[in-house]
């Protein structure tokens, strides 16, 4: 009953599963990203493909498909958009007490300098560079939850530093 796949034999499954796969996931993200994810998945399958046979092609096919969305829903929530500065700055009202942006930046660059550096480094990449902690992870060499520790444990100092600051820019006690 089950189409087994040879090894390098991907074509099969593309004939196959296809079109069937190409609606599922357009129906699931945007037309040009729904290529992008497509491609990764057929490529995935190519590789695993190459090691071993894959006795239940379409259930594969779809696992990959929703952990790839999965993948792809994450990495957008993880990277916020971009704030327009310079539209934020000439919102501000003229007399702000922090009108000095350069004031403000000196402030928690200072708070950031008195971070340890394995800190500083993961709170940096990741809240202002944008790179999600898997990536981090994967770059430093070191397991996810140690990444995740150390931009935990980065954020609460930087509260504790910037809580004066927050509370004056903001006029709350």
């Amino acid at each position: 009953m089950y189409d087994l796949i040879p090894h390098r034999d991907w074509t099969r499954a593309y004939a196959a599963y296809g079109a069937e796969l190409a609606s599922f996931v357009g129906a699931r993200v945007g037309a040009g990203d729904a290529d992008d994810l497509l491609q990764d998945i057929w490529s995935a399958l190519a590789t695993t493909l190459e090691s071993v046979e894959i006795d239940q092609p379409r259930a594969w096919l779809y696992r990959v498909a929703r952990n790839r969305i999965t993948d792809y829903y994450r990495t957008r929530a993880a990277r916020p958009a971009l704030l327009d500065l310079a539209a934020a700055r000439e919102a501000a009202s003229p007399i702000d007490a922090f009108s000095d942006p350069d004031s403000l930046t000196a402030e928690i660059d200072a708070a950031l300098a008195l971070l340890p550096e394995k800190q500083r480094e993961v709170f940096v990449r990741n809240a202002i560079d944008g790179e999600t902690l898997r990536e981090i992870a994967d770059d430093l060499g070191v397991p996810l939850k140690t990444v995740i520790s150390r931009k935990g444990y980065a954020r609460q100092r930087l509260q504790d530093l910037l809580r004066d600051l927050y509370e004056e820019y903001f006029g709350e006690e």
